[in-house]
């Protein structure tokens, strides 16, 4: 692992989890191609993160990663339509 940056150890730890990573600034890709720029690969990992330093680690989700992401927004009724979604699903 890397020292000079946690976020770029963080990218490089998801990576060998096999997880491809992306870097973001907020919500924003940095790549020109967003998550389907995403790598597995040190390489890249450790130009991006030398570049953006501070960038955030986007993981695309889905069936080419094997898991979802489910983002509930409490501001807009996100928890009332979460349960009534496990309600009706379980």
């Amino acid at each position: 692992m890397h020292n000079d940056n946690h976020l770029k150890d963080a990218a490089l730890a998801y990576a060998q989890r096999g997880w491809p990573v992306f870097p973001l600034k907020g919500k924003e890709p940095l790549t020109p191609h967003g998550f389907k720029d995403a790598s597995l690969l040190e390489e890249p990992i450790h130009t991006w993160w030398t570049q953006w330093p501070e960038a955030n680690i986007g993981i695309p989700t889905g069936a080419g990663v094997g898991f979802d992401a489910l983002d509930i927004d409490g501001r807009h009724g996100g928890e009332e339509t979460l349960e009534e979604w496990i309600q009706e699903h379980g």
